[in-house]
């Protein structure tokens, strides 16, 4: 059927056209229909059967504009049919931490999938002091999986080729580019902040020439570099979870990119949410260094427990394919210094990517809730410095940030809270 978007009144009739839809739900006449989307580009609906929560769905369609701006800022509406591929990709390759897909229509450019209602999204949980014990673990088993299936080392070359052609996500890799490695280091109209953070001293922190420099090419890498599928968007607000089970969604802006920017920016999401934890404990009430250290130990997690795992697949894979590359007496030991290069670029790459990361945030229009939410606004600028000043340590520094250590080093030299 010809595209049109959907609203609440709409649903229950075009739902009645899906025949997978009669195998979810008993009756049609006794669903709840609410809006759930609190993201930058897409519609979210959760649909439920009032008389059994078993039978329910999340409904996603994306419009040809903007959702966090408006219709003035048009955008190409068969995006969705990027972020169908991929999540059928990762259901593939990480099945318990994707959402199960019921039905998609690229006509309609929306998705109809597994409802997670058993579980929460990170980020508001974890502002809360919620801890998810499993949660690292599963980030970088699909951090691992994900980017090592998807790349040149374990593709053939000519499959590699054609998959990147058919995940140019060219528009939203445009956004990116923008609001990610542009806007926040130049005085732009999309830029937000408060007059707390002086606006003086941001000028001076956007115009710092190693800075700037750091970030085109941190930039440039992000637009050349086809190494691995990637999510676009992995940071807590695209996480599901409890106790237990752990879930990622939402990959609209997926395609062939850089290996480090996924995990760059799950280290800068949790080292941001490790930061605002010094604020949060006192607005709940508590003081515990066992929760900001769990945050602290994640953020570095996501760096060491992906590369370390995706090592583990890559000779694992070299095993079983015994390639004759490395077939001679020193082989073995040649290959595994070879793989050691990679995983230190790899590295590399995401400490400057999580630079970035942190100053857009910070700076940028799409902010995070764990400090843009904080209202006393001189708290909150005290908060974004730390963030600012260490992505800019991560951006600058990067070649010489070779270990985790490293890192964890910059992190407590302005941050102040408890040297972890």
């Amino acid at each position: 059927m010809a595209y049109k978007q959907l609203s609440i009144d709409t649903i229950i009739d075009y739902l009645k056209t899906i025949d997978e839809m009669k195998n979810i739900f008993s009756s049609f006449d006794d669903l709840i229909i609410t809006e759930i989307g609190d993201g930058n580009l897409n519609f979210v609906y959760s649909i439920t059967n009032k008389n059994n929560d078993k039978e329910t769905v999340i409904l996603k369609q994306s419009v040809p504009f903007l959702r966090c701006v408006g219709e003035s800022y048009p955008l190409e509406k068969d995006r969705m049919k990027i972020e169908i591929k991929t999540l059928k990709e990762q259901y593939r390759l990480c099945p318990n931490l994707v959402p199960k897909i019921y039905y998609d229509s690229d006509d309609m450019c929306l998705v109809i999938m597994q409802n997670l209602n058993n579980h929460k999204v990170l980020r508001g949980e974890i502002i809360e002091g919620k801890k998810f014990p499993k949660a690292a673990e599963h980030l970088t088993d699909f951090l691992s999986n994900t980017l090592f299936f998807t790349s040149d080392y374990y593709l053939d070359t000519k499959s590699k080729k054609v998959l990147v052609i058919e995940y140019m996500n060219a528009e939203l890799c445009s956004l990116t580019e923008d609001f990610i490695f542009t806007h926040p280091f130049e005085d732009n109209d999309t830029n937000v902040f408060y007059d707390e953070l002086n606006i003086d001293e941001v000028k001076k922190f956007q115009r710092d020439s190693k800075l700037k420099t750091a970030a085109a090419e941190m930039k440039y890498a992000f637009m050349t570099k086809t190494e691995a599928l990637l999510h676009g968007d992995f940071h807590l607000g695209s996480f599901m979870g409890n106790e237990e089970e752990t879930y990622i969604i939402d990959p609209e802006f997926a395609f062939y990119g850089p290996i480090g920017f996924d995990i760059g920016k799950a280290i800068a999401n949790f080292f941001m949410a490790y930061i605002s934890h010094e604020y949060h404990q006192k607005r709940l009430g508590t003081n515990s260094i066992e929760y900001r250290k769990w945050l602290f130990d994640t953020a570095k997690y996501m760096l060491t427990g992906t590369l370390s795992k995706f090592e583990s697949l890559w000779k694992k894979h070299l095993e079983e394919t015994n390639p004759l590359y490395w077939q001679y007496p020193e082989g073995k030991k040649h290959s595994e210094d070879y793989i050691k290069t990679v995983l230190n670029r790899i590295f590399k790459d995401s400490v400057g990517f999580a630079g970035c990361v942190l100053i857009r945030r910070t700076l940028g229009l799409a902010k995070n809730k764990d400090i843009s939410g904080i209202q006393d606004l001189k708290e909150r600028a005290r908060l974004d410095w730390i963030c600012l000043n260490i992505g800019r340590e991560f951006l600058i520094n990067r070649e010489s940030i070779d270990t985790i250590d490293k890192v964890a080093e910059i992190v407590n030299r302005y941050s102040n809270i408890d040297k972890l």
